[in-house]
């Protein structure tokens, strides 16, 4: 890497498979980010094998750049076991980094594998410097930061943390904070959070006569502004697209490359025609994003569809597999495109097969716009979706892989499993794994303060409120006596905006000085708020998204003392975590109405009123404090699923109440009598209690 190079943040590009690697290298990226074929947040991409990782990273390393390796998906109690292996062989081919989510894989990397060098994901949630901080004690050595932040937010950001940080500078825009998005996981069992999302975000929704996307966010380049990104204290500059295709790597790579290698006097014109380049590659219409802070607009513009790619046609008919297309621009034979159902869904992408002429049924090579002609594809298309040209011919990865073994025909070697995983959990601070012995505790959270007097007069062994700034005002005044302060705990909310991040440093200060010791956590940017001589109470929050041992042994490394549980989570999950040693005692939810979006953005959307997707599948939205959440029309309940869990060792049982589009004063009592008698009275979901977790399609034992 030249010494003028070295001065620029790190242009690090994305590659879902081979040819897109080549691609990334060859248009100016200083490093490229990859996902293997299990647990990574692009679980959809081609992705890539050990035995490919044993190659690429000395074939970069040859050329002075990086490689990355996204690990950043949920890991599973039941795909715990596997995870040490797979650490075991990054730790022996020695990547330049691995980009995690999972609390586990910290702890894990930690205890085990110190020579890993690990970047915090965006999926983790940092959107303010205490996120960073707590980041990088954790073991960060780099933070990917949300994409829902301002430039000035982003810049004061650089100024109060010494921790490396990333931000994206260009790709796809999600309506949620990322991590915090339960929407697809609900509606089918898909989450986001291990990189299977459906994005219902996407979809077309109709709120009375009104239809549009009006969750669907544009997609996001920050081209205008690398001048003014350039001079913060930022070491890398990355762009989203593993699921896109290699000619539109090299488009956009070599884009920002030539806005970042230019000098001062021709920032002006490297950025017109970095913008000519972009326009090469299929995308959503491009926005500046959240930069522009409180003005940012054309995020979202509900009239146009989601897809993403450049929209070439209409499927007519369909006959014995000839598909009719009306063509609005002209498409070659091998382009891949993606279809969009009436309903606004987007289906996974293909490659034209063949192109037939309409009159004489000749093939031919390309057709024009305006022009109708047959097309034939691997996979079965329907009169009247619509087709996105995403990307040209895909080369042929055996060819690609050829290339690679003839560069680097001695790979690097490494061991595929961990030799001693029953020493795994020595280290951590253990609760029994079945606490039957332990009495059991029920827990209430509520949102409003007014709701605090029920509460607290009811049995639940604990109460917890929503440290919302009306909430933390009114109890400032109000004041509880000691023996209320013990059964008394506050909840700090998931997003603590940087201009609030003052606040709540001072509040908690405020109540801790007061001797409110019980507190819930629900960011890794809370954990910056408590010093570690302080005698607290401390408790992990499902924003957490714990789903394995690992994950429980690193919040209790932190001091909690409880940890909820995701509600991702599976009834099967939940039986074989509670065999395993236990960092922190489980708390299971078995009532909430948690939001399924959670975002900066505000849509062109009725408050209250219900809006609903092609199949009818209605939510309601709320808006406070700059916050916007999209809810179901109905709360999950595991109330009927109180025998199984506690036969498999469950102790404590929350009832979350903080949430939801509609409460009632009444709603309390009724849950509670619910939660005596086992049983939910009101239409609700069990969200995935049944649902079998997702399997990977490649087994960890068998990399080849």
């Amino acid at each position: 890497m030249s010494e003028s190079r070295r001065k620029t943040p790190e242009l690090l590009a994305p590659a879902g498979n081979l040819e897109s690697f080549f691609a990334a290298l060859e248009s100016g990226a200083d490093a490229v980010y990859l996902g293997l074929k299990e647990l990574n947040a692009r679980a959809l991409a081609p992705n890539f094998t050990l035995d490919d990782l044993a190659r690429i990273i000395p074939y970069a390393h040859a050329r002075d750049a990086a490689v990355h390796v996204a690990l950043n998906s949920l890991v599973t109690a039941l795909e715990f076991p596997r995870i040490l292996d797979l650490l075991q062989s990054l730790a022996d081919l020695a990547p330049d980094a691995v980009i995690v989510q999972d609390p586990g894989i910290f702890q894990l990397a930690r205890d085990r594998f110190p020579t890993l060098t690990l970047h915090a994901s965006t999926l983790m949630g940092a959107h303010n410097a205490a996120g960073v901080n707590a980041l990088a004690r954790l073991g960060a050595s780099r933070i990917v930061l949300a994409r829902e932040l301002s430039f000035d937010e982003i810049r004061d950001i650089t100024r109060t943390t010494t921790a490396e940080i990333e931000i994206f500078v260009h790709g796809a825009l999600c309506f949620s904070f990322s991590g915090l998005c339960l929407a697809s996981s609900f509606r089918g069992g898909h989450s986001g959070l291990q990189g299977r999302c459906v994005q219902p975000c996407r979809l077309k929704f109709r709120q009375g006569k009104r239809e549009g996307y009006f969750l669907s966010c544009n997609d996001f380049s920050a081209l205008d502004w690398i001048p003014r990104l350039k001079a913060l204290r930022i070491a890398a500059f990355k762009i989203e697209g593993r699921m896109k295709s290699a000619d539109y790597i090299a488009q956009v790579v070599r884009a920002y490359r030539d806005v970042m290698d230019a000098p001062p006097d021709r920032h002006s014109e490297a950025i017109a025609h970095a913008r000519e380049r972009l326009g090469l590659a299929p995308a959503r219409k491009l926005t500046q994003g959240h930069l522009e802070g409180e003005n940012a607009s054309g995020i979202l513009t509900p009239h146009r569809s989601g897809s993403s790619g450049l929209w070439v046609g209409n499927v007519l008919t369909v006959e014995e597999k000839r598909v009719l297309v009306d063509l609005r621009h002209g498409i070659r034979k091998g382009d891949r495109l993606r279809t969009e159902s009436p309903d606004g869904r987007e289906q996974k992408p293909f490659a034209v097969q063949a192109l037939l002429s309409l009159e004489t049924s000749a093939p031919r090579e390309e057709a024009g716009p305006g022009e109708k002609i047959f097309l034939k594809a691997a996979r079965d298309l329907q009169p009247g979706e619509r087709l996105f040209r995403i990307g040209g011919q895909l080369e042929d990865p055996v060819r690609w892989r050829r290339v690679l073994l003839d560069a680097v025909p001695k790979p690097r070697p490494y061991r595929k499993t961990f030799p001693a995983p029953d020493s795994v959990s020595d280290s951590w601070p253990t609760v029994p794994a079945r606490h039957s012995h332990f009495a059991e505790t029920l827990l209430v959270k509520v949102g409003r303060y007014e709701e605090l007097g029920n509460a607290m007069a009811s049995p639940a062994h604990g109460v917890l409120l929503t440290a919302s700034k009306p909430n933390l005002e009114r109890l400032a005044k109000a004041r509880l006596h000691p023996a209320q302060k013990k059964r008394f705990a506050w909840s700090l909310p998931p997003v603590i905006l940087p201009k609030d991040l003052d606040y709540y440093q001072r509040a908690v200060r405020w109540f801790v000085d007061r001797g409110y010791r019980n507190w819930e956590l629900n960011n890794w940017g809370h954990f910056d708020f408590f010093r570690e001589t302080e005698r607290l109470v401390l408790a992990a929050g499902h924003r957490f998204n714990v789903r394995n041992p690992a994950a429980l042994a690193a919040l209790g490394a932190q001091g909690c003392a409880r940890t909820v549980l995701s509600l991702e989570i599976t009834g099967r999950e939940i039986q074989r975590l509670l065999r395993s040693p236990l960092g922190s005692v489980p708390v299971v939810t078995v009532y909430a109405w948690p939001a399924l979006f959670t975002s900066r953005l505000k849509p062109a959307l009725l408050a209250g009123k219900p809006f609903v997707t092609p199949r009818n599948e209605p939510y309601l939205l709320l808006s406070e404090s700059g916050i916007t959440a999209v809810y179901a029309d109905r709360p999950v309940s595991w109330l009927a699923r109180l025998a199984p869990l506690r036969s498999w060792g469950v102790r404590c049982f929350l009832i979350d109440l903080s949430e939801g589009p509609r409460r009632n004063p009444k709603d309390l009592e009724r849950v509670l009598s619910g939660f005596k008698r086992g049983r939910a009275d009101e239409p609700f979901s069990e969200f995935n209690w049944d649902r079998e977790p997702v399997k990977h399609r490649a087994s960890l034992k068998d990399r080849r």
